[in-house]
C-alpha cells in the first residue's frame, strides 16, 4: 500500500522520519496513495492509528511511536497502543562472522524503526578498525569510522539510537590469538589488568566510537571473564581478589569513558558469579559484599542478561538484586534466538520473553535489549528474527501479542507471511513432557527441550555423536523429527522462488532438505550395516551419498546467497569449510562402505557402538562434529 504525506503539514522530525523510510518503502510526497496525517500528544506513551475518511492518522507520543504507526499503516491496519518502555532495543552480533554491510545496516534500522524499536546495538569485539593497530579486526570485516558514520547518519532521523557494544576485559580472543597482543595477555580471551599497555588499546577502541557516532551511550561489556587475573597476570603479580581486580579495572574503564563523555554500560553477570562458589550467574543466594557493591564505578549502568529463564518470579528476583547493586536504572537483555541456530527459534523466545516482560513492568524496568547472538560462528538466518522482533513489540505494546493482529502488520512491511516464517521456526526439535521417560525427566530436568538442528546438520555420518546423544532425550526422536522436516518443505515449497523479504524462505527450505538426507541417510545405514544388507549398502555408497552431497551443495549455495546480501565477505569462508568438511565425511563414509564389500576391511567399528550418553549440552560446532580434538 502506497502511502502519501504533506511535508509542510507535520512536524520536521517526522517529515524526515517519512524521507528516510520512503528511500525503501512506498511512502511518497505525491502520487494516488492513502493519506498520512499526525497529531503530536504530551503522552509519550500514545499510540492510535485510525483510519478516517480522507486517508489514516496517526497519533503519537514520540518519534518510534510515530514510525510504528507508519508500519501499521502500509498494513491499513488501526491500532492502538502503548510504547511504555523508554528505550526498545535490539543487540546485532557482529563479531562471529558476520559483519552487516553498511547497506544493509541501513536496510535493518528502516525496518526496525517501522517496528517500534529506537536503539540498535552494534555487537563489535573486534569488527572495527583503530589506527596503527593492523592485526586489530584482521581480516574480520572491520568497519571503518566512515562506515559507521553512515550507518549513523540513517539511524538519527529514523529516531534510532545507534550504540556500540565492544568489550573492554574479555572476550577479546579475536585479537588475542595474535602474537602482536601478547604484551596485553592474560589469558586467552582476557587482557591484562593494572597494565598501561592494555589501557592505551581502550582508550583507542573508545575513541573510535566516540568519533563514529553520535550518541554518547556505549556498551563497554566486561562479561564471562572467568579466569580474570589467573593467566599471565598471576604469574607477573600473583593472586588477588577477582572482585578487586574487576572493580579497579572498571574504573580505570570509566576514567577514559569520561575523558571522551561516553556513557558506559556493562553486563552485571561477573558481580553474580564471582558471589558464589560455582560461578552460576542465576544463583539467588550468590553473596556481593557490601565493600564490592560501594567500589562498582558509578558511571556504570548494569545490564541484566537473561535468555533461559521461564518463570517471572524469577526475573522479579535477580531485578531486585540488581537494584540494590548499581547506582543507574538496571537495563534488562533478554533475546530473541538466533544463536547455534540455523532459523530463528520462536519457541524458546516467546517462552522466556513473555514472563520477562511481565517482570519488567512489575519492577519498574525502562529500558529493554533484544540481543541476536551469532555463537558458533553465526550461521543463522537473521532476517528470520524479523518476526521475532514483531512478536516481542507486538507482546509489550499490547496486552498480550495476538497472531492474526501481527500478519497483517508484519505482511504490511516485509510484503511476507508472519506464520510462513514460524513454520520454518520447527526446523528446531521440541521435546517435551509427555515424550520423556522418567528417568530421562530427572536425567535432563524439566522440558520442553528445544535441540538444535544446527547440532543434527554437523553430526557426523559415520561417529553419529548427536544421532546417540538426542535419542536419550527421546528413542524416536529421529523418526518424528524426519517426518516433521518432510511437513516443513512441503508448506514452504511453494513460496521458495519469491519469499526473500524476511527470513529467506529458499534458504529454510535446504537447511529441511539437507537435514533430510542427513537423517534418512543415517536410518539407512545403521539399518543396512546391522543387517548386512549389501545391496543396500552398494545403494548407499553410490547414489545416496551423492544424493546427501547433492543436498549440501544445494545449502552451501543457498547460504552464500543470504550471506552476501547481507554481510561483509569475510567470516563466509566458515562456514563453507564447514560444509565443506562436512561433504568430504560423507566421501569417506562411501569409501568405508566400499572397503567393507571388497572384503579389505572386516567391519565399521564407528556403526558397532551403542554407547551409554547422557544428552550432549555442549552445542558448538567442534564439539559435536568428532571426537577428536581441534581448533
Amino acid at each position: 500500500m502506497k502511502l502519501i504525506y504533506d511535508p509542510s503539514s507535520i512536524a520536521p522530525d517526522v517529515a524526515a522520519l517519512l524521507k528516510e523510510l520512503g528511500k525503501e518503502f512506498p511512502i511518497d510526497i505525491e502520487g494516488d496513495g492513502l493519506k498520512l496525517m499526525f497529531k503530536a500528544v504530551d503522552d509519550p506513551q500514545r499510540l492510535c492509528v485510525r483510519r478516517r475518511a480522507d486517508g489514516m492518522e496517526i497519533e503519537y507520543g514520540k518519534l518510534s511511536a510515530a514510525a510504528r504507526g507508519i508500519g501499521y499503516a502500509l498494513s491499513g491496519s488501526e491500532a492502538e497502543e502503548v510504547l511504555d518502555f523508554e528505550t526498545y532495543a535490539i543487540l546485532f552480533d557482529c563479531s562471529r562472522n558476520p559483519v552487516l554491510t553498511v547497506n544493509y545496516a541501513q536496510h535493518w534500522l528502516r525496518c526496525l524503526a517501522l517496528l517500534g524499536y529506537n536503539m540498535m546495538m552494534l555487537y563489535t569485539k573486534d569488527a572495527y578498525q583503530l589506527p596503527d593497530e593492523p592485526y586489530f579486526g584482521y581480516m574480520r570485516g572491520a568497519y571503518s569510522v566512515d562506515e559507521i558514520k553512515a550507518i549513523d547518519a540513517v539511524a538519527q532521523p529514523l529516531g534510532v539510537e545507534m550504540i556500540a557494544s565492544i568489550q573492554a576485559l574479555g572476550h577479546l580472543e579475536p585479537i588475542l590469538r595474535w602474537p602482536a597482543y601478547a604484551h596485553v595477555k592474560d589469558t586467552d580471551n582476557v587482557i591484562l589488568v593494572d597494565h598501561e599497555e592494555s589501557y592505551k588499546l581502550i582508550r583507542k577502541m573508545l575513541n573510535f566510537w566516540s568519533e563514529a557516532l553520535s550518541s554518547r551511550r556505549i556498551h563497554i561489556g566486561m562479561d564471562e571473564t572467568h579466569d580474570l587475573g589467573r593467566g599471565r597476570f598471576q604469574d607477573l603479580y600473583g593472586k588477588q581478589n577477582a572482585f578487586d581486580l574487576y572493580n579497579r579495572h572498571l574504573k580505570r574503564v570509566c576514567e577514559i569513558c569520561n575523558g571522551f563523555q561516553l556513557r558506559p554500560m556493562i553486563w552485571s553477570d561477573m558481580y553474580f558469579r564471582l558471589g558464589n562458589e560455582n560461578l552460576s550467574y542465576y544463583d539467588l543466594n550468590t553473596k556481593i559484599p557490601e565493600e564490592v557493591k560501594a567500589a562498582i564505578a558509578p558511571e556504570a549502568q548494569l545490564v541484566y542478561w537473561d535468555y533461559y529463564h521461564r518463570d517471572e518470579e524469577f526475573y522479579r528476583k535477580m531485578l531486585q538484586l540488581h537494584r540494590g547493586l548499581g547506582k543507574k536504572p538496571v537495563v534488562m537483555a533478554s533475546g530473541v534466538w538466533t544463536w547455534v541456530k540455523l532459523w530463528y527459534d520462536h519457541e524458546i523466545t516467546t517462552a522466556t520473553v513473555r514472563p520477562c516482560l511481565k517482570a519488567c513492568r512489575k519492577e519498574g524496568v525502562r529500558e529493554i535489549i533484544y540481543t541476536m547472538w551469532g555463537d558458533d560462528g553465526g550461521y543463522c538466518e537473521f532476517d528470520s528474527a524479523f518476526a521475532g522482533l514483531a512478536w516481542a513489540a507486538d507482546e509489550a505494546f499490547n496486552q498480550s501479542s495476538d497472531d492474526e493482529r501481527i500478519e497483517k502488520f508484519f505482511s504490511g512491511i516485509f510484503g511476507t507471511s508472519y506464520k510462513r516464517q514460524l513454520i520454518a521456526s520447527d526446523l528446531n526439535i521440541t521435546v517435551r513432557d509427555t515424550d520423556m521417560s522418567e528417568e530421562n525427566r530427572k536425567r535432563h530436568g524439566n522440558p520442553p527441550w528445544r535441540l538444535n538442528a544446527s547440532m543434527a546438520l554437523w553430526d557426523d555420518p559415520l561417529m553419529g555423536i548427536v544421532w546417540h546423544e538426542y535419542r536419550t532425550f527421546k528413542s524416536t526422536v529421529w523418526e518424528e523429527y524426519l517426518e516433521s522436516l518432510k511437513q516443513i518443505m512441503n508448506e514452504l515449497n511453494p513460496h521458495r522462488s519469491h519469499d526473500w523479504n524476511a527470513g529467506h524462505i529458499d534458504h529454510a527450505w535446504h537447511c529441511a532438505n539437507t537435514l533430510k538426507y542427513k537423517i534418512e541417510f543415517r536410518m539407512q545405514l545403521c539399518k543396512a550395516y546391522n543387517n548386512r544388507n549389501l545391496a543396500e549398502l552398494k545403494t548407499l555408497s553410490e547414489a545416496k551419498t551423492d544424493a546427501v552431497l547433492a543436498a549440501i551443495d544445494g545449502l552451501c549455495q543457498s547460504f552464500r546467497r543470504q550471506w552476501v546480501r547481507s554481510y561483509k565477505y569475510d567470516g563466509l569462508e566458515i562456514m563453507q569449510i564447514k560444509l565443506g568438511g562436512l561433504k568430504e565425511r560423507y566421501r569417506e563414509t562411501s569409501r568405508r562402505i566400499q572397503e567393507l564389500l571388497a572384503g579389505k576391511i572386516n567391519s565399521i567399528p564407528e556403526l558397532e557402538l551403542k554407547p551409554d550418553t547422557m544428552g550432549v549440552c555442549d552445542t558448538r560446532y567442534r564439539m559435536v562434529a568428532t571426537g577428536g580434538w581441534f581448533i
